[in-house]
């Protein structure tokens, strides 16, 4: 008897061709950045990721104008695949940021709760290394088919079979040049970076808001930061 699956999670990729191009120069830009932010935080088991350092705001940064340009287009683009009137809502980066794993290095499990999108950008993937490089892993905390709490824990063996219905979790394998975009609210981590290699990743944050135009809207979506007033006491 069939199956239908529905309320797909929907994860855009978008392989860029000007990728090899752009790669060293955004290298040298990053490790330059890393170098120069703040005094690494004392967990040598978690990559260095700059938004914990001071280095979140690369898209204002001239070094970075071809990969953000990339990021605006392929998000319009994701919208639209959405379903999104793009003439409704205004589109903000509001952070970006630039990640390094080194041997042994990874990025535990989190979600972006001040954004609506996120990007990540792989510049760098080891791939000569035998070993694994870092996935990125996406977790189902939906867990839609659990049709009782508890069913998939892994403290029992209820779960005769892991399939495509129950399953927890799915990895990611990054792709050197590879754009991805995804809902910021889903929660994610990056494995192990079990090479002997550096690898580098850009990730945005880029949230929506209404537009002037829409203000039927404004219940819903945040509106415009164009008419937000910042207090002027209490300070």
């Amino acid at each position: 008897m069939p199956i239908e699956t529905w309320f797909p999670l929907a994860i855009y990729y978008e392989d860029l061709p000007d990728a090899p191009k752009y790669q060293q120069s955004l290298v040298e830009a990053v490790l330059q950045l890393e170098q120069d932010g703040a005094e690494r935080r004392n967990y040598p088991e978690m990559a260095w990721t700059g938004d914990l350092h001071g280095v979140e705001q690369i898209h204002t940064n001239p070094c970075f104008s071809w990969i953000v340009e990339q990021v605006e287009h392929h998000t319009s683009i994701y919208l639209q695949q959405l379903g999104v009137d793009l003439t409704k809502v205004d589109l903000y980066i509001q952070r970006a940021w630039p990640i390094v794993s080194r041997t042994e290095q990874e990025v535990g499990s989190h979600c972006h709760n001040t954004a609506h999108i996120s990007a990540v950008y792989y510049i760098k993937i080891p791939t000569l290394d035998p070993y694994d490089p870092g996935r990125l892993v996406f977790f189902n905390d939906a867990r839609v088919n659990e049709v009782s709490p508890g069913l998939g824990s892994e403290n029992t063996d209820i779960i005769a079979e892991d399939n495509y219905f129950n399953q927890l979790q799915t990895d990611y394998v990054p792709v050197e040049g590879r754009l991805l975009l995804f809902p910021a609210k889903q929660r994610h981590a990056v494995t192990m970076n079990e090479t002997e290699d550096l690898r580098v990743s850009l990730s945005f944050d880029i949230v929506l808001t209404a537009t002037v135009s829409a203000s039927g809207a404004y219940e819903f979506l945040t509106p415009p930061p164009s008419q937000w007033q910042r207090f002027k006491t209490g300070r």
